[in-house]
């Protein structure tokens, strides 16, 4: 029989700019509930805009939307329905739709338009994001030993053996896949990444894993630009040294099909359109603020070109081709990850990511530290 936990640490944002460690009754999971106990969480730059106050007004807040673990105990609907037992490595997506609205019904659950849901989460619901820890029973964010996965959470099983490691890469790939997916990128066409973050690293991969032949990576750190060709990328540009345009044309012979803006900035997204032929496709993933506006020139760089520009916003339909690339083990993931915290020191974890200190690209939260007599060390 399985034993539940009484409590679950978690790290808490009671409101901007500040940061706690505090514990949490966990009640038993309800007929449909899946509880999942947190082996690995993901920093994302999310994250630190959300502590900041520069995301809503989620607060209190448990964050963390990039989280793999294991089944801890489940109802038993939930057993029945979703193939699942006590001990199975999962991944769950940070959107949690209703699955009956028009855009869900299209597929589109990432634009969720649910408002009356019955357990009185709203539009929109993302774990670790706009959820508030004051929303019953309050296990709504990865940052934390334990979550709980209602009926309407989307869950995957992951494959046994898949280290922990590579396993917490699932979310951001999924983001990545989704923008290769909008852009309906074809085998030889040729793509461009701006910003080789974590996400634009992942887009690399998962272009290269469609197809795409060549890729290119623009950026402007040079340890990440270095990293992009393990991902898939064939030509890199640092856009602090050289036009990246230009070089791309010599390089490759031609602009891109395909231009994937992850880099969050107004600059790179206005310079995307540019990148890409005449006819092309513009993915724009990058989140640059609320409140943020970008221009283009309407007729030389859209009208007269006829390029299409595509918002590629959160991870549906990202997490199935996600898991499978993790699980083939044929790209370097867990290269990715450079550096790991305990929970008690997120503060940290935050100042290296903003001092962008050691060579800082992927940096995991393990809400185990000192080991789980229970865990296996990966999935």
């Amino acid at each position: 029989m399985t034993t539940l936990p009484a409590t679950s640490r978690q790290v808490v944002f009671p409101g901007p700019d500040r940061i706690e460690l505090d514990d949490i009754d966990v009640p038993a999971p309800g007929a449909d509930d899946v509880l999942v106990r947190i082996r690995k969480v993901g920093i994302c730059a999310t994250d630190l805009h959300l502590l900041a106050g520069h995301i809503g007004d989620p607060f209190p807040l448990v964050p963390g939307h990039e989280f793999v673990g294991e089944v801890a105990a489940l109802g038993d609907r939930a057993a029945a329905t979703r193939g699942l037992a006590a001990g199975d490595p999962v991944a769950v997506e940070m959107l949690l739709p209703c699955q009956a609205c028009p855009r869900c019904r299209e597929g589109r659950y990432n634009l969720c338009d649910a408002d009356d849901m019955a357990t009185g989460l709203e539009r929109g619901r993302q774990y670790g994001v706009n959820v508030g820890r004051d929303v019953p029973p309050g296990l709504w964010g990865g940052y934390a030993q334990y979550l709980i996965a209602p009926r309407e959470a989307i869950v995957h099983r992951l494959p046994r053996g898949l280290d922990w490691n590579v396993a917490v890469l699932v979310e951001p790939l999924a983001v990545a896949y989704r923008a290769v997916a909008r852009a309906a990128v074809r085998p030889g066409e040729s793509v461009v990444v701006i910003g080789p973050g974590p996400v634009g690293l992942l887009a690399a991969a998962a272009a290269r894993s469609a197809g795409a032949a060549p890729v290119t990576v623009a950026g402007t750190r040079a340890n990440r630009l270095e990293l992009s060709r393990r991902f898939g990328a064939d030509v890199t540009v640092n856009a602090r040294e050289a036009d990246v345009r230009e070089t791309m044309i010599e390089q490759t012979g031609r602009l891109a099909d395909v231009a994937i803006e992850v880099a969050g900035s107004t600059a790179a997204q206005q310079e995307a359109v540019t990148l890409v032929r005449r006819g092309g496709r513009v993915v724009l993933a990058g989140a640059c603020g609320a409140h943020t506006t970008v221009s283009f020139r309407a007729d030389d760089d859209l009208l007269t070109r006829e390029i299409d520009l595509l918002p590629a916003f959160l991870s549906a339909g990202g997490f199935e081709p996600a898991i499978g690339l993790l699980a083939r083990g044929d790209v370097p993931f867990a290269e990715l990850v450079t550096h790991q915290f305990p929970l008690d020191d997120v503060a940290g974890a935050f100042k290296v990511i903003e001092g962008r200190e050691g060579n800082v690209v992927k940096a995991v939260l393990d809400p185990w530290p000192d080991g789980d007599p229970a865990d296996p060390g990966h999935a």
